[in-house]
């Protein structure tokens, strides 16, 4: 009997251990294209109070590359690309968005966005 009872221990501890969420961050690809007159949004879905969003790799042709995070946007943080005057081109530019927090521990959720946007006249 007591054997039994070890097992199950060490089977919930295994599967606790298995559900912990991962700080490894997920990767996604994002592909956008406008003109060199538009400003693009990326909207990341997060506004709460422990959660995150920043620029982890700046673009390089901007006039406005920015997180806004206000009344305007609803508290939502929004990645803003506007390209400076004359760019035609691709630019890149990699955010970092952590969620998951519980407010006395570090975010558990990590995602690394990598927008690449096409820019035509």
């Amino acid at each position: 009997m007591r054997v039994k009872i070890y097992l199950l221990q060490a089977l919930f501890v295994c599967l606790f251990i298995a559900c912990e969420s991962s700080t490894e961050p997920e990767i996604y690809d994002v592909h956008a294209t406008i003109k060199t007159s538009e400003t693009y949004e990326y909207h990341t879905g997060i506004s709460g109070d422990e959660d995150g969003a920043s620029i982890k790799t700046q673009a390089k042709n901007f006039e406005i590359s920015d997180i806004v995070r206000n009344a305007g946007t609803k508290y939502e943080a929004v990645y803003r690309y506007k390209p400076k005057a004359g760019f035609v081109g691709t630019d890149y530019v990699e955010l970092e968005l952590k969620t998951g927090s519980d407010g006395a521990s570090p975010p558990q959720n990590i995602k690394s966005v990598k927008i690449s946007i096409e820019v035509t006249k």
